[in-house]
């Protein structure tokens, strides 16, 4: 019993660690971002430059898969984000309201190159706070 007791009062008593994703992008243009799911249904970014931006929606966590999205209605831009958590693969979808219009047009010439960016992701470990 004693064993028992001790054993769960160290379990409780361990650290807690974060699910953190750094990203980067093959390109110098882009600077690293770094996500962090939470319980509140939100996930906390970070962007290298400019730090910590607005949290984003999270729409899936799953042991596969990671989607987020902005909160905000923006007239600028809405952003997704899809990660694949076992090739460590993410999807950034930038919908910018000139984009919408030409997909809207069913414009042939529309360039998705301006609309996704592809990262490459790694699990870090964060202790939570």
């Amino acid at each position: 019993m004693r064993f028992l007791v001790i054993l769960l009062s160290l379990s409780l008593s361990s650290a807690v660690y974060a699910e953190t994703w750094l990203c980067r992008h093959e390109s110098p243009d882009h600077e690293d971002l770094t996500f962090m799911p939470q319980s509140d249904g939100t996930v906390t970014w970070q962007h290298q430059k400019l730090g910590t931006m607005d949290p984003l929606k999270l729409i899936v966590n799953s042991d596969g898969l990671l989607t987020m999205a902005t909160q905000r209605l923006n007239i600028l831009y809405s952003r997704f984000f899809h990660l694949d958590k076992f090739s460590g693969r993410m999807g950034e979808t930038t919908f910018r309201g000139s984009t919408l219009r030409r997909l809207a047009e069913k414009d042939p010439e529309l360039n998705w190159d301006m609309v996704t960016t592809l990262w490459k992701c790694e699990q870090t470990t964060q202790l939570a706070k």
